[in-house]
């Protein structure tokens, strides 16, 4: 039984919200919607009539409205040009920056560092003839659902990890060779090293040692440890310095 009544309790509410926005809708659209159509055409009717017996009239107003629409049309156009010069300033400024950043990538000395890419043998190339592990700091956040299902960090239990680092800082000094150079490790204490660098690219492909005469003496250790992918970087430098120390 409750439900019936409900049920027409409820039809009765959408029925008389319907009204309401009936009304509402009459209200707006006769004494709101209906004057403003009716004063807009009234008024062209009245310019129009005005304008029939008095020619001069009609004639400066079109005149207005041609002088308005060519001042509008001039100030878009200034607008337009404004925008295209500052888009291509801005294009200039970064032509030149970037033309000043090759410069500099490729001079064959520089007065400041400059990051390259490098890759793995780069990076165990490093490692077994300089000792140097190039690796960068990597955390993994822990998180974990606290109470209500919330998701919540604990940075005392983060893990850190090191990974070969993808880019290197170095500058160079002097050109040794054919895209061989001798250059400043910028984040090893600006450690000497040689380094192989194509002109007009950002990788280091490889480092020589500083001498040549490494190969010879250390044949053993470049057979064994060169693309030996048991070992981390890490190992890779410690087993320089091992062999550096006897």
């Amino acid at each position: 039984m409750w439900r019936i009544i409900a049920f027409f309790l409820i039809l009765g509410l959408i029925g008389a919200a319907l009204k309401w926005i009936g009304v509402a809708l009459y209200f707006i659209f006769f004494y709101v919607v209906l004057p403003i159509i009716g004063f807009s055409i009234l008024y062209v009717v009245i310019r129009g009539i005005y304008h029939a017996f008095n020619p001069e009239a009609k004639r400066a107003y079109l005149e207005r409205k041609a002088k308005e629409a060519e001042e509008n049309r001039k100030k878009k156009e200034q607008e337009e040009a404004e925008v295209k010069a500052k888009k291509e300033r801005e294009e200039a400024e970064k032509r030149r920056k970037e033309f000043e950043r090759q410069q500099h990538r490729d001079g064959d000395q520089q007065a400041t560092p400059f990051t390259y890419q490098i890759g793995k043998h780069g990076n165990e190339s490093l490692a077994i003839r300089y000792g140097i592990a190039n690796q960068e700091r990597k955390v993994k956040e822990y998180w974990y659902h606290a109470q209500g299902g919330e998701q919540k960090r604990n940075p005392d239990r983060d893990k850190v990890f090191y990974e070969p680092a993808g880019t290197i800082r170095l500058q160079k000094t002097k050109k040794v060779g054919e895209d061989l150079y001798e250059v400043l490790l910028t984040n090893f204490r600006d450690r000497k090293a040689r380094a192989i660098i194509e002109v007009g690219t950002e990788y280091v492909k490889t480092f020589y040692p500083l001498n040549d005469s490494w190969f010879e003496k250390h044949a053993d250790l470049e057979e064994t440890l060169k693309g030996n992918n048991s070992f981390t970087l890490k190992e890779l430098a410690t087993f320089h310095v091992q062999k550096a120390a006897r």
